[in-house]
């Protein structure tokens, strides 16, 4: 019983991937997470999470750049999420509302009965 246990715990925990910040430009970072369950949303909400806490750790705020989210090949749950970010000074002039359009990738069906 112990055996099964441990190798349904060992497949849950490979499913967890998580790249870190990654500095990809002045002030700028991508983090690419893949979560074992809850799909698109939960990775984007864990990326968006540690970018966050990786900004203000240097007194800094996050501005998000873009993100995409998509489910896993493996489906059952499994979500995958990159994002881009900046992290910025505060009072920064670049740091205002933000106006995002929807992911182009995503196919947006509208019922015309």
């Amino acid at each position: 019983m112990k055996l099964i246990v441990g190798a349904l715990a060992l497949a849950l925990l490979s499913g967890c991937a998580d790249s870190g910040p990654i500095k990809v430009g002045p002030d700028t970072y991508t983090i690419s997470t893949r979560v074992p369950f809850g799909g698109p949303a939960s990775a984007k909400g864990q990326a968006l999470k540690e970018a966050n806490v990786f900004c203000e750790s240097q007194g800094r705020e996050i501005l998000l750049d873009h993100m995409q989210a998509s489910e896993c090949a493996l489906h059952g749950g499994c979500g995958e999420a990159e994002i881009y970010f900046f992290c910025l000074a505060k009072g920064d002039p670049q740091l205002k509302r933000q106006k995002y359009s929807p992911d182009p990738t995503q196919k947006i069906e509208i019922d015309q009965r």
